[in-house]
């Protein structure tokens, strides 16, 4: 058995395929073929480039905002607040007796 080439298609298959090739599209159209498959093929690996930047950039968010709250959360375990005065529940005695 020979080695296989590309995505697993021996010498062979890869010969016939070529040939099925430039009888549907001629030897004109070969050219104009493999330079749309080309354009065609960057296209989705800049696509794919950006939506992982875009993956990678939503994630480094993520973990920033969860160090920030960590932080937060940690200054108010270390250091808390003094405790608020609560107003009185009474009313003040009124100068006023009534008379």
């Amino acid at each position: 058995m020979g080695h296989p080439l590309i995505f697993d298609i021996s010498g062979g298959e890869l010969l016939i395929v070529l040939t099925f090739a430039l009888m549907f599209f001629g030897s004109k159209g070969i050219p104009d073929l493999a330079r749309t498959l080309g354009r065609t093929m960057r296209q989705v690996r800049d696509a794919s480039n950006e939506v992982q930047r875009e993956i990678q950039r939503g994630a480094h968010d993520m973990q920033r905002t969860v160090s920030e709250q960590r932080r937060e959360f940690q200054r108010a375990i270390e250091d808390p607040a003094p405790p608020v005065a609560e107003p009185p529940t009474e009313d003040p005695p009124s100068g006023d007796t009534g008379k």
